[in-house]
């Protein structure tokens, strides 16, 4: 079992994951659990300089608030750690870690001769083409347009038997 995504629904308090199991996607809920802790001399748990903690579980949101607003005066302990990291370091915590499907974008953009090319933050020429390369599958997809000068028939021709090219 390998972690790839999650999320925290605060609505349903669950911590929502997909896991791969040998190869296939599996779809799992963890309910969810804030754990945080605070000074306290008779606490069994320790702080990190050896001061003596209390430790309070949470199954929802609404008692983690409340909780918080209880013990408000009182020094904390991660009291702001995210469900979600805490629901990882639980579950998956030396596990395998997934082999990532992983896509690299290029897109290309037509060019002016006065203006030269376009920058990413004023693209004010339009898309010519855009690559997709699916590391994963070991092959590139790209999208494009013929050139203003050349017709789509045209375009065909010239590319045609390009593996993978879509006009």
């Amino acid at each position: 079992m390998s972690y790839i995504d999650g999320y925290f629904d605060r609505g349903a308090d669950l911590i929502r994951v997909v896991e791969r199991q040998n190869g296939e996607r599996v779809f799992k809920e963890y309910p969810i659990k804030y754990t945080f802790y605070h000074e306290d001399p008779s606490g069994k748990f320790k702080s990190t300089t050896g001061k003596p903690l209390s430790r309070i579980v949470c199954k929802n949101t609404k008692d983690f608030h409340k909780e918080l607003a209880i013990n408000r005066n009182k020094t904390l302990f991660e009291s702001d750690i995210n469900p979600m990291f805490q629901c990882l370091s639980e579950n998956y915590l030396n596990k395998d870690a997934p082999d990532l499907n992983i896509a690299f974008f290029d897109i290309e953009a037509d060019f002016d001769p006065e203006k030269g090319f376009s920058q990413p933050n004023d693209p004010f020429m339009p898309i010519t083409a855009i690559t997709v390369s699916l590391q994963w599958l070991d092959t590139m997809v790209t999208f494009a347009m013929p050139p203003k000068t050349m017709g789509i028939e045209e375009a065909k021709e010239i590319t045609k038997g390009i593996h993978n090219l879509y006009l």
